[in-house]
Order: structure tokens, then sequence, then C-alpha cells
């Protein structure tokens, strides 16, 4: 499939707010406020899920409706008159294409750092748990060391992929800025 890089058909209009509708809106949180005083918070909040499920069902058929509608429309007219007006759009008008798409294993240095958290994530977190134990038993220190080390690995996994993506991504940028 060709790539059409003059194609200037008009896209989604921006969001416009009234004070009508910041009004209707106060009104909704008012009923929901109730609601929740009336009927609890659980059933308050599946109608929250209903009523958003409903309006984002909605939503998505305005806005599909609306983008098909600017889709379909081929003004020959008005495209030759705007072919005229502007100058054609180059493949080299954009950025070159990165490798943040391609599937690349994360390496020993992730599994290194995620190992270290983990450690540490089990001998601070298993101490300051057992510090603010009452009565530490055996099994809640145990049990509290274990939880710190998965949560210590966790983050660190996350932060150090996150870390080594971002470094990539920078080096790769620099890297093509220099052509």
């Amino acid at each position: 499939m060709a790539l059409n890089l003059d194609d200037h058909r008009p896209g989604l209009k921006p969001p416009r707010f009234s004070l009508s509708s910041l009004f209707l809106a106060v009104a909704v949180l008012g009923i929901l406020f109730a609601a929740m005083n009336y009927f609890g918070s659980y059933a308050t909040l599946l109608l929250i899920l209903f009523a958003l499920t409903v309006a984002a069902h909605v939503a998505g058929n305005a806005l599909g409706t609306q983008l098909r509608e600017n889709g379909n429309r081929h003004p020959a007219a008005n495209h030759d008159a705007l072919q005229q007006q502007r100058p054609p759009i180059a493949s080299t008008d954009f950025a070159p294409t990165s490798q943040l798409h391609d599937r690349t294993a994360l390496g020993r240095p992730i599994h290194i750092t995620t190992f270290i958290g983990s450690v540490a994530g089990a001998v601070l977190g298993g101490y300051g748990l057992t510090t603010l134990m009452e009565r530490p038993t055996l099994h809640a220190i145990a049990l509290g060391v274990i939880a710190s080390a998965v949560l210590g690995g966790i983050w660190t996994f996350a932060a150090s992929s996150f870390l080594q993506v971002a470094s990539s991504a920078l080096r790769q940028a620099a890297r093509d800025t220099k052509h």
C-alpha cells in the first residue's frame, strides 16, 4: 500500500465545552454523591462503571462516524487547488525510523540489577518490617522478607529496563542527528 503524503483531509475537531456542560457535569457529580450516600459505595461504583461503558461506546461511535465521513470525502477540485497552494511533502521531511520496534533480549545487566534489587528489597524491607512488628514471628518475618524481595525485584526490573530502553533511544537519536 503506497503512503499518500499529500493527504490533507480534515481530522477531528478539538473538543469544546460550554458553561452549560460544566453545570451538567456538576449536577451529575451531585447525583453520584447522593447515590453513594443512599445506595453505598459499591453499588454506586457499579453504576459509574456501567455509565462510563455506555458513554465510551457512544463516544466511540460518534468519533468513528465522524472519521468515516471525513475519510469518504474526495473533493477532486479542492484537492487540486490544495496541491497548487502547498508544496509537496517529501519522505525526507519526516524523522528517520527507529529500531525501537525491534525485539531484543534485555541482557545480563537487567538480570543482575533485578537480583541486586531483590536482595536489597529483602534486606531493607525485611529489616524495616521486622522493626515495625510488635511481636514478630518467624513466619511473619519470612513473609515480609519474601514480599519485600519480590517488590524490590519488580521495581528494579521496571526501572532498569526503562532506563535501558530510554538510553538506547537517546543514543540512537544522537546518532541519527549526526548524519
